[in-house]
């Protein structure tokens, strides 16, 4: 199970802004990350959003990137 602490690792290590993430993970609002990387929530990253944190860690990136590969 991944943390919050964990989310927002792989995040800022991607170069990418919370509304950036929230784009591309298909959320209208930052909010969406941000409470995902509230350690306050006290919550795990549900396991379809982890599995898309841990491709584009592993490299995967997909056509709408907001970033040069």
């Amino acid at each position: 199970m991944m943390t919050a602490t964990e989310f927002k690792a792989i995040r800022r290590a991607l170069g990418l802004s919370q509304p950036a993430l929230a784009a591309l993970l298909g959320y209208r609002h930052r909010n969406g990350v941000a409470v995902l990387e509230s350690a306050a929530a006290a919550r795990t990253v549900p396991p379809a959003i982890e599995r898309l944190m841990r491709a584009y860690e592993a490299g995967y990136r997909p056509d709408d990137w907001p970033l040069p590969l």
